[in-house]
C-alpha cells in the first residue's frame, strides 16, 4: 500500500517528520477500517461497578456485609491465592497533568505519614482477623499512589513488615511499587531492594526533556535511563507509563523515548492518552488542550503499539504490552479469579462478587480504627453483572474465548471489520491496538448486546 495516495493530507502532515520505525500503512488502515462506526473522539473509559451505579451498603454496613462474607467462606478460600494493594496518596508536587486523586502535604508533613501509616497498619490487622485472609497465599504486594516512595524509607519499612507479619506472603510474593525517578534515590532503592521489592512501575510519561518539564517530571530523561539500568542490573521487572497527547510531544520523541526504554532494559509499557478530568482540568485549559481533537493522539498510541508488537511485545491488559518478565500481577488478577484486599484512602477491593471502596484521605484518616477499616460504600454484582463478568474480564484482558462469539455474534462482526479484534480458530479473539484504543465502547456494546 502506498499511504501517501490515499490517507488525507492531515494524517500525511502529522507523520511527515515520521521515523523510519513508524508503521503508516498499518496505522492508515487501522484508521480506515473504523468505517465511520468508531470515532477516536469518542472513544470512552473502562469504569468499574462502583463508578456505574450507587453503592449498595455505605460505612458500617459494608463491613458487617464484608465480615459475614469472608467467615462464610473462611474454609472454602483458605488456600486461594489472593493480591494486596495499598494507596499512598502523597506526591512531592501535584504535577499540572496528573488526573489522580494526589496531593503534597503542605505542613506537619513527619506527622502526617507518620500517622496514615498508622492508619493503613492498623487496617491491615483489623483485615488480618477476618475468614481466613492471614492464611491465604498473597500473589502481589502492591504499593500505587501517589508516590509511594514519599512515605520515606522508615514508613515504607513499616508497611513492608506488617505485611510479612500478617499474611501468608511468600519468596513467589511479587512486591511492586509505583514511583518516579525523583523519588527512587540511591538510599531509597538500596531500601526498597533489602525490602524485598522486585517490581518497579515508572511513571515516565515522556522522554522528551522539555515536555518532562512541561509537565512537572524535575529529572531529565537520562536519569530515567540510569534507573531503568540500575533496577535492571537488580532483575528488578521494570514497566513504565506513557502519555500520548501531552503539550509539545513530537511523535519522533515519542518513538525515541520508546526505544531508548526498550535498549535500557524495560519489561513492560503501559500507553495512555492523557485524560483530561476536573483535577487537572485548569492546568489542561492553560495548554490549549480542552478542546483538542484526539484523532493525532490515536495516531500516536498505535505508532507506539505496532512498534512494541513488532519487537516481541504482547498485551496482558489491554493498555499494557509486555515481555515474558512482566506478567502484570496486579492489574491482571480478575483473569486468575483472585480476591484483591486493597487498603488506604479510595482504594477499592474485591472479594467474590462483592467490591469496596475507601473515602478520601480526611474521612479515611478520621474513620480508621481498631474494629473499622474506614470504608465508604460497597455493592454486590447482580445476576447481569455476574453473568456478564467473564466479557468483562476478557475485553480488559485484551482478548476472549468463545464465548464471545457464541453470545455476541453481531459485536464480533463488527469488531472484526472495524479491525478492533483478531479472531482465532477457536472461536477466541485478541485485540488489535485500534482495539486497545476502543476497549471502553467495546466493553459498553458488549453490556448491551448481553442484555438484550
Amino acid at each position: 500500500m502506498i499511504v501517501s495516495n490515499i490517507a488525507p493530507p492531515r494524517f500525511m502532515e502529522f507523520f511527515r517528520d515520521s521515523p523510519p520505525e513508524v508503521n503508516l500503512d498499518a496505522i492508515w488502515s487501522a484508521h480506515a477500517a473504523l468505517r465511520g462506526y468508531y470515532n477516536p473522539n469518542e472513544w470512552v473509559l473502562p469504569l468499574p461497578a462502583w463508578a456505574m451505579r450507587p453503592y449498595d451498603d455505605s460505612g458500617e454496613g459494608v463491613w458487617a456485609t464484608l465480615q459475614a462474607c469472608l467467615e462464610s467462606q473462611a474454609a472454602a478460600t483458605a488456600n486461594d491465592p489472593m493480591c494486596i494493594y495499598m494507596h499512598v496518596p502523597f506526591c512531592t508536587r501535584k504535577c499540572g497533568f496528573c488526573d489522580s486523586y494526589s496531593f503534597h502535604l503542605k505542613s506537619h508533613r513527619v506527622e502526617r505519614l507518620d500517622a496514615y501509616t498508622d492508619r493503613v497498619c492498623a487496617e491491615l490487622e483489623l483485615w488480618s482477623k477476618q475468614g481466613a485472609l492471614s492464611q491465604r497465599p498473597v500473589s502481589t504486594v502492591h504499593l500505587g499512589g501517589g508516590t509511594p516512595a514519599y512515605l520515606g524509607e522508615r514508613n515504607l519499612s513499616r508497611l513492608v513488615e506488617c505485611c510479612r507479619r500478617l499474611f501468608n506472603t511468600d519468596p513467589a510474593t511479587e512486591w511492586a511499587l509505583e514511583t518516579t525517578v525523583e523519588s527512587l534515590t540511591s538510599s531509597m532503592f538500596t531500601t526498597l531492594h533489602a525490602l524485598g521489592f522486585r517490581r518497579l512501575h515508572l511513571g515516565v510519561q515522556s522522554m522528551q526533556d522539555e515536555v518532562r518539564t512541561l509537565i512537572g517530571r524535575k529529572r531529565p530523561a537520562l536519569e530515567v535511563i540510569e534507573r531503568v539500568e540500575a533496577a535492571r542490573t537488580l532483575d528488578w521487572i521494570v514497566s513504565v507509563d506513557l502519555i500520548c497527547g501531552l503539550p509539545g510531544q513530537t511523535l519522533r520523541e515519542y518513538m525515541a523515548g520508546i526505544q531508548s526504554l526498550m535498549a535500557a532494559g524495560v519489561d513492560g509499557f503501559s500507553l495512555y492518552e492523557l485524560l483530561i478530568r476536573r483535577q487537572n482540568y485548569r492546568w489542561a485549559e492553560a495548554q490549549g488542550l480542552t478542546e483538542r481533537s484526539h484523532v493525532p493522539n490515536y495516531w500516536m498510541f498505535l505508532a507506539g503499539a505496532y512498534w512494541l508488537e513488532a519487537h516481541g511485545f504482547s498485551k496482558n491488559l489491554f493498555n499494557h504490552w509486555a515481555n515474558t518478565r512482566d506478567r502484570n500481577i496486579y492489574f491482571t488478577f480478575p483473569t486468575r479469579g483472585e480476591d484483591l484486599l486493597a487498603v488506604g484512602t479510595i482504594a477499592d477491593g474485591v472479594f467474590g462478587d462483592y467490591h469496596y471502596r475507601h473515602p478520601r484521605y480526611a474521612d479515611y484518616v478520621g474513620l480508621v480504627s481498631a474494629t473499622f477499616p474506614g470504608l465508604e460504600g460497597g455493592l454486590r454484582r447482580n445476576m447481569a453483572e455476574r453473568h456478564f463478568q467473564p466479557y468483562l474480564t476478557g475485553l480488559l484482558a485484551a482478548g476472549g474465548n468463545g464465548i464471545f462469539s457464541e453470545t455476541l455474534p453481531a459485536q464480533m462482526s463488527r469488531w472484526t471489520a472495524c479491525g478492533l479484534i483478531h479472531q482465532n480458530q477457536t472461536g477466541g479473539f485478541s485485540l488489535t491496538p485500534s482495539g486497545s484504543w476502543f476497549t471502553g465502547n467495546m466493553i459498553h456494546e458488549a453490556r448491551s448486546g448481553f442484555e438484550s
